[in-house]
């Protein structure tokens, strides 16, 4: 072979892959990718998810009816421990607004025991024509009616009575003072809320998850945490709480844990990064990244079934081990080829031939 015709071979052949390789065409102007297979392993995965701190407990006092003050003992900002005194209520005023509350209790009590009387014996009042028609079908309703309001009156005065032992409103919690809406001598109006009192310590972390992962995750599990704004700080935490609902919309449940805060370093609202191993083995399916488009916001994928590419819907998350694979929550099986090079091409149902 003379030096010319081995040039022209080496020019062939260069023409030969600028064509047919990943994302060029073949001579049959099918596109040409590059698959892999749906990796599948088992293992106890790192799940790590976005959180942000908040209080452990959160006491907003307020009463039912109007309140004279008469002390206030603390102010804005200052911590409390629970049964420490917050203020003190007019004497006169208080016990006249408690006495009519009171009041209230016992003439819906004796109501309601007219009604449910009435409720019992409806069939034969109704035929002895004691009571009329409208009234034989609206008694259920009143009974549930005043039922309500009774029960009402018996937690505004429940909840009274344990805020304020005789005229002295304690704090139910040990916490600090975040809102005060009171001075000496004032007049407080019903439902106002008068003080707030915010418990940070410990302070939970709250985060989301998704549906899939519901059995790494019960309460007594240990966490990693990192808070944004201290990133050098590696803290932990315990699950403390597991909602036993899904939101609908995202299809992820709340989990709540305590983390230790004696400093009261760290507040409400501030974000943090949650990570732990899950104690239960799965089957983790598991992709290249690069293969992982996106279209307005959702992720896809092309996998190739019968010489042919299809759009296919993916959740993923980056895995903890190694950034250029990614983990799949939904979308794929494990038997799927994923299209790895030449996607970015690729249209809905495209002929391909597959390049090694």
């Amino acid at each position: 072979m003379t030096f010319r015709q081995f040039q022209c071979l080496i020019l062939l052949f260069t023409c030969a892959c600028s064509r047919g390789g990943p994302g060029g065409f073949f001579g049959d102007g099918k596109a040409s990718v590059s698959v892999e297979k749906v990796l599948t392993e088992e293992k106890q995965p790192t799940i790590t998810l976005p959180a942000v701190l908040e209080p452990s407990e959160k006491v907003e006092i307020q009463f039912p009816f109007d309140a004279k003050i008469e002390r206030v003992l603390v102010n804005l900002g200052d911590t409390v421990r629970q049964g420490d005194l917050l203020f003190t209520l007019n004497d006169q005023d208080f016990n006249l607004k408690m006495a009519q509350l009171k009041a209230q209790k016992l003439e819906q009590e004796a109501l309601l025991d007219k009604n449910n009387y009435f409720l019992r014996t409806r069939d034969r009042l109704l035929e002895e024509g004691k009571i009329d028609k409208s009234l034989y079908d609206s008694l259920e309703a009143e009974v549930r009616s005043l039922e309500t309001q009774l029960n009402r009156i018996k937690t505004d005065i429940s909840v009274i009575e344990n805020q304020a032992h005789g005229l002295n409103v304690t704090s139910p919690i040990s916490g600090m003072v975040t809102v005060k809406n009171i001075v000496p001598g004032a007049g407080a109006s019903a439902r106002q809320v008068l003080m707030t009192l915010v418990k940070n310590d410990p302070i939970l972390v709250s985060f989301n998850m998704p549906a899939s992962d519901a059995q790494a995750v019960n309460k007594g599990v240990n966490l990693s945490v990192r808070v944004e704004d201290f990133p050098e700080k590696n803290l932990n935490a315990t699950v403390v709480f597991v909602a036993p609902e899904l939101d609908g919309a995202s299809h992820n449940f709340n989990v709540k844990a305590a983390m230790a805060n004696p400093q009261l370093v760290f507040k409400g609202g501030m974000s943090a990064q949650t990570a732990f191993v899950s104690p239960n083995k799965t089957k983790i399916l598991a992709i290249p990244s690069k293969s992982v488009l996106s279209d307005m916001g959702k992720e896809y994928v092309y996998v190739v079934r019968q010489s042919r590419a299809w759009r296919v819907r993916v959740y993923t998350r980056k895995s903890p081990d190694n950034p250029a694979v990614s983990e799949i929550m939904e979308g794929l099986e494990p038997d799927d080829m994923v299209v790895t090079e030449g996607q970015e091409k690729l249209k809905e149902g495209a002929e391909v031939n597959l390049w090694r």
